[in-house]
């Protein structure tokens, strides 16, 4: 990004020339100090007295130049524009590795060491968190428009639960999709009278933060770690959900596991399992079945074979622990009557309808790594040391005990592998949710055997791999993140005027649907409309993706009889695109099904790209109208 004209080696003007000549001394130096500790670390032992006494000398005022060190490559690369800039991966992994290092250095105390392998890990893990929550605190402004494809409709969505008071609609709101549990765990703030969105923006990141390290908090209390051993568990574990990402209330589901599940305390599990299955297939029904399996693993885990014990006496043993899995799957069918629908009234919804682009398990324009690299590269570690320590007898499980706990994850590894190429998924691991917070509790499980002291006696390689456990999720946190990126204000506030002046105009000539953009309803952008709660985006992508031919027919009609005085959309676009396109294929089905339709009928007036905004008025004739939106 240097200017390439200067006097400087041919290339750089004075003010850059320093700052390449100055890091590539830094570079030099940390070479040569890794050549040092490998070949003579008896003389670098030497070497580090005097920055020992140095930092003993400093007392106190230590942290707060301990905590600069995590906090700034956070700074930097997501508060300031070199984040933008500073995007390749070998820069940002320096940074990492700096920052882990000055921690280290400054936190550790004592006389003998300048610093412990655990402080420098403990830095890694503390760089990745802070990084990984400033990450979702970027997002926390008071921009109206939506900062992604669906998070302003969200927010209309959450808002139905304890808000829809606020929207001038007849009759009672609905939520277009089945998830109580989640909406109302996102709209439980709407209780508070006149929210403005930057809030809702706050509670959402405190929602993908504060349940992860409290889930790892509460399992690191499982085994005998030491207390700085559970903090970076319980790091850990936040960090390596983030990798998903998992949705809020899978993880708030196994908080309650975790909390009331003990082996022996069968009221107790029955009351944990009960208020975690319902929570969990409240919120999503493909999750009703992981609380159950979550606690049959916690209370296996101290389930011992008596020498010479006749099957049925075991399998009599096992009977309280079937009792209250039932108990579970009863709690999450209420939670969700529709589980025990039959096949075909189930196979009628559009999740079930949608094709399966089984190409995007392997790297595609969707997801790079695709789905089977992915998940490989962030667990294969874990997975590593588990089988190590099972192998090796240091992890004592017996047979139904393995069978339980090999079982469990690989059958959530399937079902989250057959989600994730479910047309709209692919692009991330948040679909193998149930399978990485299985291995989550699962390596909880693993750590009641261990002495806190000892993985330092574990082998060599043994070490190493328990390193870059921690290193992935760190770096995965660190990767890809960038500030986030804003319209000037000037464009904000004409595109906002532009929509209010329209929408004022088109409301004394009919009904405005806003298929996109809700929340500027929501929080009282836009005032006084007629709230049209049908074709909403998500639910149009949704039907689009499963090619619902009927549930279109209505919309079309609708659109051809100019329903509508103005539509309020993201830019629309008549243009398909290609495998080399990411998302290619929910892009076809939008354009198929939404978008050249709906531009058929209604033309642009107003459209603000910056924003991603775009409002549409009837045309006089129809212009270019797809054949296949009539009836055969």
């Amino acid at each position: 990004m240097a200017p390439s004209i200067g006097p400087f080696l041919g290339k750089f003007t004075i003010r850059w020339g320093i700052a390449f000549f100055s890091l590539a001394v830094f570079d030099l130096l940390v070479f040569l100090v890794i050549l040092l500790a490998i070949w003579n670390p008896e003389k670098l032992k030497k070497k580090e007295q005097p920055l020992i006494k140095l930092r003993n000398r400093i007392g106190l005022i230590r942290w707060p130049i301990a905590i600069a060190a995590l906090v700034l490559p956070t700074y930097l690369l997501l508060y300031t524009q070199w984040g933008s800039i500073f995007t390749g991966p070998y820069l940002r992994l320096m940074l990492l590795l700096t920052s882990s290092l000055l921690f280290a250095l400054i936190a550790s105390a004592g006389e003998s060491h300048l610093l412990t392998r655990t402080n420098f890990l403990l830095g890694l893990l503390l760089t990745g968190s802070v990084f990984a929550m400033g990450d979702y605190l970027t997002n926390v402004t008071n921009y109206p428009f939506t900062l992604s494809w669906s998070e302003g409709n969200r927010l209309y969505d959450y808002s139905l639960s304890f808000g829809s008071d606020r929207y001038k609609f007849p009759g009672k709101l609905k939520i277009p999709f089945f998830a109580p549990g989640r909406y109302m765990l996102w709209g439980i703030i709407f209780l508070i009278p006149d929210t403005p969105i930057w809030l809702h923006r706050l509670w959402d990141a405190i929602l993908w933060t504060i349940p992860y390290l409290l889930l790892g908090f509460l399992i690191a209390r499982w085994g005998t770690l030491s207390r700085k051993g559970k903090l970076m568990f319980s790091l850990w574990v936040f960090l390596f959900l983030t990798q998903g990402p998992i949705y809020t209330p899978l993880v708030l589901s196994a908080l309650l596991i975790v909390i009331f599940v003990h082996p022996g305390r069968w009221l107790l599990s029955l009351l944990g399992v009960v208020l975690a299955s319902f929570y969990a297939a409240s919120s999503r029904y493909t999750w009703f079945a992981a609380p159950v399996t979550w606690t049959v693993l916690i209370l296996l885990s101290a389930f011992n074979i008596n020498r010479g014990e006749k099957f049925v006496v075991t399998l009599r043993r096992i009977l309280p622990i079937a009792l209250i899995s039932f108990a579970g799957l009863a709690a999450a069918v209420i939670a969700h009557p529709q589980l025990i629908f039959p096949q075909e009234k189930l196979a009628a919804g559009s999740s079930f309808s949608q094709p399966l682009l089984w190409f995007r398990l392997l790297p595609n324009a969707t997801y790079n790594e695709g789905i089977i690299l992915g998940i490989i590269t962030k667990t294969i570690p874990l997975i590593t040391l588990m089988v190590w320590r099972i192998v090796s007898k240091q992890w004592k499980l017996n047979w139904i005990q393995k069978f339980t706990f090999v079982g469990s994850a690989f059958v959530f590894l399937m079902i989250g592998l057959i989600i994730s190429v479910k047309i709209g998924g692919g692009n991330n691991l948040h679909n193998l949710d149930m399978y990485l917070v299985t291995l989550v509790i699962l390596s909880g499980l693993m750590l009641k055997g261990v002495n806190k002291n000892y993985p330092s006696k574990w082998p060599l390689w043994a070490q190493g791999v328990l390193v870059l456990a921690m290193f992935v999720p760190s770096w995965n946190s660190f990767n890809t993140a960038t500030p986030l990126q804003l319209p000037l204000q000037n464009t904000v506030a004409n595109a906002l005027e532009a929509i209010q002046t329209e929408v004022k105009k088109a409301k004394l000539q009919g009904e405005i649907l806003f298929i996109d953009q809700r929340q500027l309803l929501t929080f009282d952008y836009i005032q006084d409309v007629q709230l049209v709660s049908e074709y909403e985006k998500k639910l149009l992508m949704e039907r689009a993706m499963a090619n619902n031919f009927d549930y279109f027919q209505e919309f079309y009609e609708d659109l051809e009889e100019k329903r509508f005085s103005l539509i309020v959309s993201n830019p629309l676009s008549r243009k398909k695109q290609y495998s080399t396109d990411g998302f290619a294929e929910e892009n076809n089905a939008w354009v198929k099904w939404v978008a050249r339709p709906v531009l058929c009928y209604y033309k642009p007036i107003y459209t603000s790209k910056e924003v991603r905004i775009q409002l549409l008025v009837p045309r006089a004739t129809p212009k270019n109208c797809p054949k296949y939106i009539y009836p055969p």
